[in-house]
């Protein structure tokens, strides 16, 4: 509490204002004392120069305390910036001011209140007329959301549900901004998702609501979550803003984004995500001036195989054969595909022409020392599998990339099975 006696004197209310033809000084403290507002005047170094009985009623402390008060002795959120002559150079050029803060009262209880400050002047000196409106309605309002629901101009909190403050692992409202400002202090930083930045709430403001999204860890499991954030502005460039967790939502989203691109029983990508890879890495490929390769993989005489040792086992084929091309090929750049029964595919960049056909051939390799018997190819003891590739340059097209390597696969089955042909003309 702030105790130091300041310049500027205590003074009526009717001093600053003229209530002169409403009947004098008695019955204008009768009328500003009877309202539900809270009315309070501070001077030019933010000490409380009058305030009426509701102030005392709402605060609890007697009028000769609170006049020897400042305003930052209530408000959690009072800037001592207020202080610079340019704030109150703006202050009388605006007239009133509007702000949304959080008032404390003797016993630590908390207001979220409205403050409408009028710039008046009395006898040269700059006075702050302040009728101050009471939200805690709005605190009650919010607290009722099972979303968290904050009020903020992106930089500070100014009111906060108790879902929210539950989630960090704080009491209450005062607990939480006595260490952060700001709910954004917690969004982690990850693509796709809005991050803590002077600009996240304008971002969010902006963002059509399914895009703005961010990402909180737990601080007492670490566990990560989702929120769609939506955020409606309001006077001053306030915002109330709203955190839907949809951390499940998006598990599951995810999952079956895997399931709608990946071959159920290889793990591998499906056809269907190679009819819309392929296209896109082409172009990439001429964008960018680069070569790409297309592998076509088939398991030697599979009917067969199906036919001997049952389907069972030939599913079982299909998996170890699977696993072995993704260790094989496992760069961020690869995709390994189920084309359809026993037949794959790979995309791939190319460094160098000779790497990827020394990589393929040692893929060969690999899948019959597998070692898994197969007593119907006539190619080798084990299974074994018949390999084309050909090359993009840039100026191929999907079917032009698909018909050539097809036809190395089908020179490689012509010409024994269990070995990599690859087209020499770069397509």
């Amino acid at each position: 509490m702030n105790t130091d006696k300041l310049a500027s004197p205590i003074i009526k209310i009717d001093q600053i204002v003229n209530f002169s033809n409403l009947g004098g000084s008695k019955f204008i403290d009768y009328m500003i004392n009877n309202i539900s507002n809270l009315i309070f005047v501070a001077d030019r170094n933010n000490r409380l120069v009058y305030v009426n009985d509701a102030v005392i009623r709402k605060y609890q402390y007697t009028r000769e305390e609170l006049l020897n008060m400042s305003i930052g002795d209530i408000d959690i959120h009072f800037d001592v910036s207020v202080l610079d002559n340019a704030f109150w150079q703006e202050f009388a050029h605006k007239k009133v001011v509007q702000i949304h803060s959080i008032h404390r009262a003797k016993d630590w209880s908390l207001y979220p209140v409205l403050i409408n400050s009028h710039y008046m002047e009395y006898e040269g000196h700059p006075y702050n007329f302040g009728v101050v409106e009471d939200q805690s309605y709005i605190q009650q309002l919010i607290d009722t959301q099972k979303d968290f629901v904050v009020l903020t101009d992106g930089m500070k909190l100014v009111m906060a549900n108790s879902i929210m403050l539950h989630f960090f692992g704080y009491k209450d409202f005062i607990a939480f901004i006595s260490e952060h400002k700001c709910i954004c202090e917690f969004f982690l930083e990850e693509d796709g998702y809005i991050h803590n930045e002077p600009t996240w709430i304008e971002q969010v403001a902006k963002s059509r609501h399914a895009n703005a999204k961010v990402k909180i860890q737990n601080p007492s499991t670490n566990e990560k979550h989702i929120f769609l954030v939506r955020a409606s502005g309001f006077q001053n460039n306030r915002f109330v803003v709203t955190f839907t967790d949809v951390t499940y939502e998006e598990k599951y989203k995810t999952t079956l984004e895997h399931l709608a691109i990946t071959d159920g029983m290889t793990q591998l990508f499906n056809r269907g995500y190679f009819n819309k890879v392929m296209p896109r890495e082409i172009n990439r490929a001429k964008r960018s001036n680069t070569k790409l390769a297309f592998i076509m993989l088939d398991v030697d005489y599979f009917k067969l195989y199906n036919d001997t040792y049952g389907h069972q086992n030939g599913d079982e084929v299909l998996i170890l054969v699977a696993s072995t091309i993704q260790k094989y090929f496992n760069r961020a750049s690869d995709y390994c595909f189920r084309l359809g029964g026993e037949e794959f595919g790979i995309i791939c960049a190319v460094d160098s022409i000779d790497d990827v056909y020394q990589q393929t051939e040692a893929l060969r390799i690999a899948i019959e020392e597998l070692h898994i018997e197969h007593e119907q190819n006539s190619a080798s003891n084990y299974v074994t599998t018949s390999i084309g590739i050909s090359i993009c340059g840039g100026l191929g097209s999907l079917e032009t990339l698909y018909s050539k390597t097809d036809t190395e696969l089908y020179r490689a089955k012509e010409s024994g099975r269990n070995k990599v042909c690859m087209a020499l003309e770069i397509v």
